[in-house]
């Protein structure tokens, strides 16, 4: 009899800390979205400006961008990644500039954001796969 009720004590323990744990995919960056324009500096260097919009209650932090270039076939033939510096702020933006090395054979580019963390509460709720 008292096996049964210990097992039921360590799982109601257990309970509370399990319900705030969510994980998003990088895919689904929840509420968080990205615009962008490149230019070219250079024969192998293309520079690309953009912003991080937050449509969040909760400020964004550790946010990181990548942006791909394709060939004509929807290739991936280059690719660069950078953190957005600072805090991407609740309902706000934040900039960011990547330097990609080129293929030459880039028709078009395609960007996202990889990994973020919300701030949540004074503490830190990770996103996107981002390990500790």
């Amino acid at each position: 009899m008292t096996r049964p009720l210990l097992l039921l004590a360590f799982l109601l323990t257990l309970a509370p800390a399990a319900s705030f744990a969510q994980t998003y995919t990088p895919q689904s960056p929840a509420g968080l979205s990205v615009t962008f324009t490149t230019e070219k500096a250079g024969g192998t260097r293309v520079l690309v400006f953009g912003e991080v919009r937050n449509a969040n209650p909760s400020s964004a932090q550790r946010v990181v961008v990548v942006v791909e270039g394709l060939d004509e076939a929807g290739h991936v033939v280059s690719r660069a990644r950078e953190f957005v510096r600072g805090i991407v702020p609740s309902r706000g933006s934040a900039p960011f500039e990547i330097r990609l090395l080129s293929s030459g054979s880039e028709k078009r580019y395609r960007m996202q954001i990889e990994s973020f963390e919300f701030a949540v509460g004074g503490g830190i709720e990770r996103r996107a796969g981002e390990s500790p």
